[in-house]
Order: structure tokens, then C-alpha cells, then sequence
């Protein structure tokens, strides 16, 4: 910040109070014109920073959340500010700080991040007496997260169970009634999440999670807009003149609530627009685009978090290829996180029943919890995730192993009975579900003998004959058994889930090897690991390995071209978590997370 200093030349008495009054008016003007700053004149001060009430300051890594205050008075009498900052009503501390007329000041105080509120009363001394100038009440220190996308990301109505308590805050105000813009720039107050500046069930079961994960304030800022195609939030340059539009808006809220240089996480629910539609699919193409302007205006972003669309009745050829690009990015990209919605309860055809918005924010929040606060959950808060699909050999392609990650405890509904909406009931088969051609639009269902767990992590699929198929599919590209006026019900499944309920992942055209085919597999030692990486696999390979931190920067690559061992020298590397991929000659890719302390 630029401070600027008024020099009073010789003036004539007459002439003081007008210019005085001049150079106050001048200064607000400047204070109000200084990026990031919200200059308000109270009494004979202009604050460039001044807390709000209900305010969330983001923490540091020291758990605590610098608060500031900046201004100025051009009151010749006033000679200092004095901060009474209390905790919850009591007492926390005091501080003067001297200060001269029209010479800007600048002052801060630390709160810790804590479910505990702080207010901060500012008084002016005038010698030894001393008069409140203003108060800021309700203030917090937590964690800033981001969300946006489609009105899943942010409708639904409140009830009782919805959280709304002292601990979510958020920032501006929803535009009703599908919080499109163009955005009001005026809107610019902290509030709780209720009325107008409410979040929604979703968002607010994710931030009440959090809170009780984490013992903190959060704070979740929501930009979503209803039937937004992802075209909308790539209005997203850094503008933050009128119209503020599109991505914009959620840059502009992030701006001017303060929290931009610190924004966790953002968590974007979006893509059923594009489903609906019967053309040719691009929404993994301008994902990228939309991924790479996140990494450029919310640079604090530690991760983007994109539930997997669920299978809807639009009649969509290219539906399926969504859902795999986002299950793609969710395997390859470690600056995306993902979870399948399939199987959500209360699901209505598009949207969600309260119980179903507050299944996925729980889902949501462990997996945050996980990736962003680091906390201890099991493999299975996580969808299950193809690795592999094979043959045993080449003589027995009437038994498709699909196996799934370590860690996973696996479940495969055969049978699901569902009534419709005219009362007529249903019998669907987990065989109808997996499919032989790239859109997922044929069913393998009348070839397939039986689907069953093998163990904790595979599927076995026994066919009636030989399959001369290379690829497998899993859930449809759209609801093909919905029939308007006939029987209508929402997508029901069976589902292969694992032991905590998380539905698997849909996947598309994925590719079939047979078992002596995967040698591609490897380990990583030590891991966690601070010095020296040993990369091992069981016999010599060729293949292209790349390593990439969690934010989806490439730190290393390396060709392998006959190798059993790699050795990487990962000392200078910053502690963190890694993606380590490798791709063998026969396009198999293999995944493994690495930890790298110092």
C-alpha cells in the first residue's frame, strides 16, 4: 500500500478548515480507489481496512488469522487509536497505537482460528481522553472455500436440518431465482448463511461437517447458478468492472471479501445442461480451459472438487463421456477430486430431496476433509475406481475381472425392485448396467451369466460365451427405461457400492487387457520419503513416468525404456502430497499417492 502524506504549506486561518475538508474528501477518494480496500469515512476517520461484522479472516498455517486496520484522520486533536478486542464478551487485549493527522496509519491484530467470536471496538484519544469511533462484532478466524455450478450446487429448500448456525459464514447475497448475474457490485456484505445470503443444503451440510471435523469457522462463498452451462463460468478474465458476469462474479466475491489470497478449495457441481443437450460432448475440452483460469485467478487453490453426474433421462448418446472425463480427471489430474452422485438418495430425475443434498455435502466434506485438512478416513470415502479390467487368459474370456483400488470393500447389488409413479413395479439387473460399445448405449445384460465379489476388490463378471469385446462400460449414457406417462422413476440402479455406501465410479469404453498383460504395476519406497525415491517394478518395462504435485504441476518426468528400479533424488522437492503415474507400452495406467516430508 502507497501512503500519501499532505503537506500543510503557510495558509491563511480562513483558508483552513476548507482545505482541510478538501483534503479529507481528496484522501477518501484515494482510500476508496486502492484495489482490495473498502474505504468508509466514520467520524473524522477514513478506514481503508476495517473489519465487518461477521466477518471470516482465513488462516495461516499458524492457525491464526491476521486482522487489520488502516485509515486516516485530519483531525489535528486526534493523536492516537486504541483497539479493545474481546472474546465471546470477555476480554482478549489492548492496543494503542499513535498516530498523526492526515498521515495514514496502519495497525493489526491476530485471532486465532477457533468456534469462538471476537469483536474489536476502535477508539480515538484526544490527549488522555478517548471516545469510541466504531465497533465490528461476530468476528471469526477459519478455513475459505468456494462453490459454484448448476442449481444442484445451490437450491433446495430450508428446513430444520439445514445448517445455518454462528460457524458458516459467506459473503454477498443470492440472486433470485437462479442466481445469474449480472452481479450487483454493492453487494458486499459478511453475513451468516441465512435469508438472501444463504448457501444452500448442499454447501451448508458440507461447511457443518467441516466445522465439526475441524473445531473452526468456515467459510463458503457460492456462485452457482441455476441450469449454468459451463460456458457461463468461463466469463472469467479478472474483471471486476460492471457487468460482472459469469466466473467473474465468484472472482469479485473472493476479491472483495478479502479471502482470494487464501481460498482452500473450490467445488464445482456442474454439467447436467450439458446432458441434456444430444451433441456431440466438449465438457471435458472447455473443463480444461475452465481448470487452467482457476489456477490462474484463485491461485491459492489447493484443489478443485467435482462430483461425478449422475445418469439422468435426457435421451443423450454422449452422456456416459461426461461422467468419464470426469472420472478421468479425477484418476489423472491430482489438482481434481471427484465422488459419484449415482445412487443418491431421494433423487427426483435432476435434483434432490433435502436427505439426498445432505448424503452428498457429508460425502463431499470427508473426502475435503482428507485431501485438504489431511485428516485419517479409509479408502472407502472414495468412490471405487476402475484399475484394471482383464481376462485371466486368453482361453477363458467368459470371466472379466474388473478390480478396483486397494483398500476398497466392494458390494454388487444383483437386484433392485423399484415402483413407479403408476404404481407398476420394476426388477433391474446389475448385468443391464455394463455395456460393450464407447457411448455405453448396448447392453451386455442378455450375455451376462452372473456379476459377483471375488474378494474385498473385485468384480467378476462371467459371460454365457466368450466375449470378443476389448473395452467395458458401466452405467448408461442416459435412462433409457424412463418412458414419460408410462412408468416414470428416477434412474434407480442396482449400484456396485462399497462397504460405507459410496456408489462406484461410471466409467466408458475402458479397456481390457489380459492378467500376464499388467506388469506395469509399482511401488514407491520409502513412502512417505524425504531423500531418495525408489520407484520398483516387477520385471524390465517401458513406459513414460511422470510425477505431478497436488496441484497438478508436472515436477518430474522420465521416459523408461527397459527398467526395474528408479531412483529419484526428491530432496529439494517441497513437502507435500504427490501423484506418481505411470503409463505402460500398452496404454495401462498405473496411479500411487506420494508423501514427501522433511
Amino acid at each position: 500500500m502507497r501512503f500519501v502524506v499532505i503537506s500543510w504549506f503557510k495558509i491563511r486561518k480562513t483558508e483552513i478548515e476548507p482545505m482541510r475538508q478538501l483534503a479529507i474528501a481528496f484522501l477518501a477518494v484515494l482510500l476508496f480507489a486502492m484495489p482490495s480496500l473498502h474505504g468508509q469515512k466514520i467520524g473524522d476517520f477514513v478506514f481503508a481496512k476495517l473489519p465487518q461484522s461477521y466477518q471470516l479472516y482465513p488462516r495461516a498455517e499458524n492457525n491464526a488469522a491476521e486482522v487489520p486496520i488502516e485509515g486516516v484522520t485530519l483531525n489535528k486533536d486526534i493523536n492516537a487509536i486504541s483497539l479493545r478486542i474481546t472474546r465471546n464478551g470477555a476480554n482478549y487485549r489492548w492496543q494503542k497505537t499513535n498516530i498523526s493527522p492526515s498521515v495514514p496509519f496502519a495497525t493489526k491484530f491476530f485471532i486465532p482460528a477457533e468456534l469462538a467470536q471476537y469483536q474489536v471496538d476502535i477508539y480515538s484519544f484526544k490527549g488522555k481522553d478517548s471516545s469510541l469511533v466504531t465497533s465490528s462484532k461476530n468476528i471469526v478466524a477459519g478455513d475459505a472455500f468456494l462453490v459454484t455450478g448448476q442449481s444442484n450446487a445451490w437450491i433446495g429448500p430450508i428446513d430444520d436440518q439445514v445448517y445455518q448456525g454462528e460457524w458458516l459464514r459467506t459473503f454477498g447475497a443470492v440472486q433470485l431465482p437462479d442466481n445469474y448475474g449480472p452481479y450487483n457490485p454493492a453487494d458486499t456484505l459478511w453475513s451468516l448463511a441465512t435469508g438472501l445470503a444463504r448457501v444452500g443444503p448442499w454447501a451448508a451440510e458440507i461447511a457443518k461437517q467441516l466445522i465439526s471435523y475441524e473445531k473452526v469457522p468456515i467459510c463458503l462463498i457460492n456462485s452457482a447458478a441455476g441450469g449454468s452451462y459451463i460456458d457461463w463460468h468461463l466469463i472469467l478474465d479478472g474483471t471486476i468492472k460492471t457487468p460482472i458476469d459469469g466466473g467473474n462474479i465468484m472472482y469479485y466475491k473472493a476479491l472483495k471479501s478479502g479471502v482470494l489470497a487464501k481460498v482452500k478449495a473450490i467445488i464445482f457441481r456442474q454439467g447436467e445442461g450439458e446432458v441434456a443437450l444430444n451433441e456431440t460432448n466438449l465438457w471435458g475440452q472447455k473443463f480444461a480451459l475452465l481448470e487452467n483460469k482457476y489456477k490462474k485467478y484463485f491461485p491459492s487453490v489447493q484443489q478443485v472438487f467435482v462430483p461425478q453426474l449422475n445418469v439422468y433421462e435426457y435421451k443423450n448418446l454422449y452422456g456416459s463421456q461426461s461422467r468419464e472425463e470426469q472420472r478421468k480427471y479425477h484418476s489423472n489430474d491430482p489438482y481434481i477430486k471427484s465422488f459419484a452422485t449415482v445412487g443418491t438418495r431421494q433423487f427426483d430425475r435432476l435434483h434432490y430431496g433435502n436427505e439426498g443434498y445432505r448424503q452428498t455435502g457429508l460425502e463431499a466434506a470427508r473426502i475435503i476433509s482428507n485431501v485438504i485438512h489431511k485428516r485419517n478416513w479409509p479408502t472407502e470415502i472414495y468412490s471405487p475406481n476402475i484399475q484394471r479390467a482383464y481376462f485371466a487368459s486368453e482361453t477363458e474370456r467368459d470371466k472379466l475381472y474388473l478390480e478396483f483400488e486397494d483398500g476398497q470393500n466392494l458390494i454388487a447389488t444383483t437386484d433392485t425392485t423399484i415402483i413407479d409413479s403408476k404404481g407398476k413395479s420394476h426388477k433391474l439387473s446389475l448385468a443391464d448396467h455394463f455395456f460393450w460399445d464407447k457411448y455405453n448405449d448396448n447392453s451386455l445384460g442378455p450375455y451376462i451369466k452372473s456379476v459377483s465379489v471375488v474378494d474385498k476388490r473385485r468384480i467378476l463378471i462371467q459371460f454365457k460365451d466368450q466375449y470378443d469385446g476389448n473395452t467395458i462400460g458401466y452405467l448408461p449414457n442416459y435412462h433409457k427405461k424412463f418412458v414419460t406417462n408410462e412408468s416414470e422413476y428416477a434412474f434407480a440402479g442396482p449400484f456396485i457400492r462399497n462397504q460405507m455406501g459410496m456408489r462406484a465410479f461410471s466409467f466408458s469404453s475402458f479397456p481390457i487387457t489380459k492378467k500376464d498383460d499388467s506388469v506395469y504395476d509399482f511401488v514407491c519406497l520409502p513412502n512417505p520419503v524425504t531423500q531418495k525415491l525408489s520407484i520398483t517394478w516387477p520385471k524390465f518395462v517401458i513406459g513414460h513416468l511422470d510425477i505431478y504435485n497436488m496441484r497438478g504441476d508436472l515436477t518430474f518426468t522420465y521416459k523408461i525404456d527397459g527398467l526395474k528400479i528408479k531412483d529419484i533424488d526428491v530432496s529439494n522437492w517441497a513437502a507435500g502430497n504427490y501423484f506418481v503415474l505411470f503409463t505402460g507400452a500398452n496404454g495401462e495406467i498405473f496411479r500411487k499417492r506420494l508423501a514427501v516430508i522433511k
